[in-house]
């Protein structure tokens, strides 16, 4: 071997020429087409595991789509990066790629709006153009919420305020194919439930700019009355979206509601007028903070406390009190619970001293005790109906601005109660209350953050075991250890249940009903159907054997084939 052909390898000079420069330049870019590919391959892989993910992990689809929304960031800056400072391209080139890249997708999103589902995953886009719901004109009529029937379904989660339907009401979901749509058709914004009586419903909307109290025909749709209040919520960050969260609430004749952002009213059933109302902001110090929307319109949220997304708690019938969630600013007084006079309005007490959530109270015997159970943002509680007086309280940690307590406290027997949550310090837990001449105490039996991890619903109980969607998965979990015993992988989402006989009827967060048989054996489908469209966040409501089902634009009474 010759001298010359063991010269050993030097670096190039700096004046390289422009073709080896060009072949150096050339890695980046490929390095960068390469990067994207495995963002899009990891991205696609998440949401395809996502359940191994949530069983792993417990990592929620909301934890996947945030983690892509910032992974897809980064990878738009690094082009940006490559476009300004590594391409040969002219300056004029580079800036306008780059500019291009950014404003695309904010301009589609300018144009389209983006409506989010329970896991800031992407539903529809919605048109910026499309206009929303006028106040309609209404025919007054004389409507009867005072006689009752074995078919009301009166307030929040039914009669006994625990996702279960009057009995009587079985669905045969192997005939789903023969329900009959009675109506359909659109509806103001918002994510409160129907309550239904005597052949009416009610439930709250958004119309523009004014909160409404509606009342519907079951039989046909048609509007009987409206109350409407000038006020428009909207969180902070936009991603609670608008209107009214709270389902009304029927009693002798009377509509109880509560808006968003504390108008609390209560109306004459016959015609929608008022009998007495009540501002929760002057009676708590709360301040009203507001901004313009995306439509133009004014937007109002609570601005110095930590309830982000909006009154969403239904007011309880104690007797002759009607007791709601209270809350209170930050750097001031809080009471969870707040009784009026049912009848006059006139404020009887303030009980509790933590800030709430977005669960109602409800009224149980747990450890021989008449109480108000309640989950507020930091603790699960129980109250003293006549004095509104806290009669124990267990810590289960949620901020009421992230990572929220909405889930009911569920009476599991004589002496049990279970918590659910989402997000990722959520789970299940089922807490034991023991009397001990009259002081209760409150321990844990079992806690599972792996299981129940309910984020906008209350599970299901039957028979020791408690069914709900859990990150979004269908699941079964056995009270007595908290031990999931079967999960199904479906286009769920956040939707909501409703217990019939040993069947549960599911919607789904797209508007698809489930029917499946309530069996810790295995998942048992039944029937499917499709419904209406929008994002189906509201609880349901049945009335004799009809189906009344809404979402944020789209309001349906189903008459369902039944057993």
């Amino acid at each position: 071997m010759t001298a010359e052909e063991q010269t050993p390898y030097t670096e190039p000079p700096e004046n390289t020429p422009p073709e080896q420069s060009a072949i150096r330049e050339a890695r980046f870019p490929s390095m960068m087409l390469v990067l994207t590919f495995l963002h899009i391959g990891a991205v696609f892989l998440a949401f395809r595991f996502s359940s191994k993910l949530d069983d792993s992990f417990a990592v929620g689809l909301d934890v996947i789509m945030v983690a892509s929304m910032a992974s897809g960031t980064l990878l738009i800056l690094l082009w940006i990066g490559w476009f300004l400072f590594f391409s040969r391209w002219r300056w004029t080139a580079r800036i306008l790629a780059s500019i291009a890249l950014i404003s695309m997708p904010v301009l589609f999103v300018k144009i389209f709006r983006p409506v989010l589902g329970g896991d800031v995953t992407i539903q529809r886009f919605e048109p910026i153009w499309e206009t929303q719901l006028e106040l309609p004109a209404v025919e007054q009529t004389v409507v009867d919420l005072t006689s009752e029937t074995p078919n009301d379904f009166p307030r929040f989660l039914g009669p006994t305020q625990d996702s279960t339907a009057p009995d009587g009401f079985l669905v045969d979901g192997t005939r789903l194919a023969e329900a009959k749509v009675l109506w359909k058709q659109p509806i103001g914004e918002g994510w409160s439930g129907f309550a239904a009586r005597n052949g009416f419903a009610v439930t709250m909307e958004q119309r523009q700019n004014m909160e409404c109290v509606t009342c519907y025909s079951i039989d046909d749709g048609s509007l009987q009355w409206l109350h409407a209040h000038p006020v428009r919520h909207r969180d902070a960050m936009n991603l609670g979206r608008v209107g009214p969260r709270a389902t009304p609430t029927i009693h002798e004749g009377l509509v109880y509601a509560i808006g968003a952002v504390g108008h609390f009213v209560c109306l004459n059933g016959s015609d929608g007028t008022v009998a007495w109302e009540v501002d929760l902001n002057e009676l708590l110090g709360i301040e009203l903070t507001t901004a313009i929307d995306g439509d133009g319109q004014t937007v109002t949220y609570e601005g110095n406390t930590r309830l982000a997304w909006g009154r969403s708690g239904a007011a309880l019938i104690v007797d002759d009190l009607v007791v709601i969630p209270g809350g209170g600013p930050i750097d001031g007084e809080m009471h969870s619970l707040l009784a009026f006079d049912r009848r006059t309005g006139e404020l009887r007490w303030k009980g509790g001293d933590e800030m709430i959530a977005y669960g109602s109270p409800t009224l149980a015997n747990v450890a021989g005790v008449d109480q108000i159970l309640m989950t507020c943002e930091n603790f699960a509680m129980g109250f003293d109906p006549e004095s509104g007086k806290a009669l124990w309280k267990f810590a289960r940690p949620g901020k009421s601005d992230g990572e929220a307590n909405t889930s009911q406290l569920t009476v599991v027997s004589a002496d049990q109660v279970l918590t659910s949550k989402g997000y990722p310090d959520g789970g299940g837990e089922l807490i034991q209350l023991t009397n001990a001449d009259g002081q209760l105490s409150a321990k844990s039996l079992w806690n599972n953050t792996r299981a129940l991890k309910t984020k906008l619903m209350s599970p299901v109980i039957l028979n020791g075991h408690a069914y709900s969607l859990s990150n979004g998965f269908l699941e079964c979990a056995r009270l007595s250890d908290g031990e999931r015993i079967w999960k199904h992988r479906g286009r769920f989402g956040h939707g909501q249940m409703l217990l019939a006989g040993e069947d549960i009827l599911l919607i789904s967060e797209s508007g698809e009903l489930l029917v499946f048989h309530a069996s810790p054996e295995k998942f048992e489908e039944v029937g499917t159907l499709q419904l209406i469209d929008g994002v189906c966040w509201n609880t349901l409501c049945v009335y004799g054997n009809k189906l009344l089902i809404r979402s944020e634009i789209e309001a349906e009474c189903v008459e369902l084939p039944t057993k």
